[in-house]
């Protein structure tokens, strides 16, 4: 892992044979409880196209701790945006994330249109008075930060998901959550609205909606296509909130195929 001087970890995989050099790079964020390792299953399917970067949160995995005022979504945009410059990448990225990752590409793109390829959402919100569960976020963590995580792993994945090795591991690591930095996060989360910059945004959006996620319904999605109607919207059936995990390989073909008609120019 890299590091940049704002303290945020980041890395890049590129398995980009030379008859496919050029292709704009895919930035990968990821939501609360969780760091950049939880792209493992994407980074193969998405590194032989294009470069992947990947980067820790502020405040998760190996970057800075959050510490009091900076639950900022100002803040988290600079983060990726310094990323970004820090790999020396200067044409337009496609910009991807799930759950607060996704609200914070997108916050991205709005900032940086000029820089933005194409936005994809996974499970993520653009307002955050319409979504679930997060509000109730300081009283879950006074059960302990297991009882907190144990229903979460219940409002990401359905019962009839197998627990895989993956499962596992994201089980494991949502276990080491800093109750502080997940609540002041859910905070910010549900007190931001962006539907101001998503009407004018122009660049490409696809949002992917899991069709049980207690966080994000798809009336919401539906919401975002009318404050914005060039925005794609896929609804995936039977689904949680952990969509791009329990779905992974799935959901990284479909958006390496997307990425690819985009570059095109389709």
């Amino acid at each position: 892992m890299r590091e940049t001087s704002r303290g945020i970890a980041y890395r890049v995989d590129d398995m980009t044979p030379p008859w496919r050099s050029g292709a704009r790079p895919v930035l990968l964020m990821h939501g609360i409880g969780t760091h950049s390792d939880a792209w493992g299953d994407w980074v193969p399917v998405l590194a032989g196209d294009r470069p992947v970067i990947r980067l820790d949160m502020r405040g998760w995995g190996r970057s800075d701790v959050l510490t009091d005022g900076q639950a900022d979504l100002d803040l988290l945009v600079e983060d990726l945006w310094d990323v970004v410059d820090e790999t020396g990448m200067t044409g337009p990225v496609h910009l991807a994330g799930e759950s607060l990752g996704g609200t914070v590409v997108l916050a991205a793109a709005i900032a940086r249109a000029e820089r933005t390829a194409s936005v994809q959402m996974f499970n993520a919100g653009f307002r955050g008075d319409a979504l679930g569960e997060v509000g109730n976020w300081t009283d879950q963590f006074a059960g302990g930060v297991d009882a907190w995580a144990a229903r979460m792993m219940k409002n990401r994945f359905a019962p009839d998901i197998p627990l895989t090795p993956a499962l596992e591991w994201f089980e494991r690591t949502q276990r080491e959550t800093d109750p502080a930095t997940a609540s002041a996060l859910g905070a910010m989360l549900r007190k931001t609205d962006l539907s101001e910059g998503l009407a004018g945004l122009t660049v490409p959006v696809t949002l992917v909606l899991p069709d049980g996620s207690p966080f994000v319904p798809v009336a919401h999605g539906v919401d975002a296509t009318l404050v914005n109607p060039r925005i794609t919207l896929k609804v995936v059936p039977g689904t949680r909130h952990g969509l791009p995990y329990s779905h992974a390989e799935q959901e990284a073909a479909e958006m390496r195929d997307r990425l690819r008609r985009i570059d095109a120019g389709g």
